[in-house]
């Protein structure tokens, strides 16, 4: 048993093609809604896992509900682990990084949305704007769509498009 095994384990993305980290298109310096859905209790603290989609108000970040979609992708600045899945942001301490979609960005996320019970009062609407893309739904003959796993090859992985 390695140390990395008592380690919390976070929901995490591999940023293939998000355009609008290239003009500027990320929100840095925006709170976290009060009681927003997306966060995570460990040990007491509030943390915000990379791959969320999210909007924006005045009342903070929170779930995407309409409008403009961002996805939260914030760089850990700790090298010393081998993978991202241990980081996310504490909310006490940072703002979590938004960049703006941006239709043909993609990306790969360990995050179903189609399943995951926080994105389920929005899944319909959500997935009108974004894809999943997989080998055998045809998108492409490129490998790349067959791809399963995260960039550890162990990872369980979704390969997602914007499409505006």
């Amino acid at each position: 048993m390695a140390i990395y095994d008592y380690l919390p384990v976070y929901n995490f993305i591999e940023p293939n093609n998000l355009k609008g980290l290239q003009p500027g298109f990320v929100v840095a310096q925006m709170e976290v809604k009060e009681n927003c859905s997306l966060l995570k209790d460990e040990r007491g603290n509030k943390m915000f896992e990379n791959g969320h989609i999210c909007s924006i108000s005045r009342d903070g970040i929170d779930l995407w509900s309409e409008g403009v979609m961002f996805l939260h992708f914030t760089d850990p600045l700790n090298t010393l682990l081998p993978s991202d899945k241990y980081f996310a942001v504490n909310v006490a301490n940072e703002n979590p990084r938004l960049v703006q979609l941006i239709p043909g960005d993609e990306w790969m996320s360990t995050i179903d949305y189609e399943k995951d019970p926080l994105y389920a009062s929005v899944k319909d609407e959500l997935m009108k704007h974004i894809v999943k893309l997989t080998a055998a739904d045809k998108q492409s003959k490129d490998d790349w769509f067959a791809v399963e796993t995260m960039a550890d090859g162990e990872t369980k992985g979704y390969h997602y498009m914007y499409l505006g």
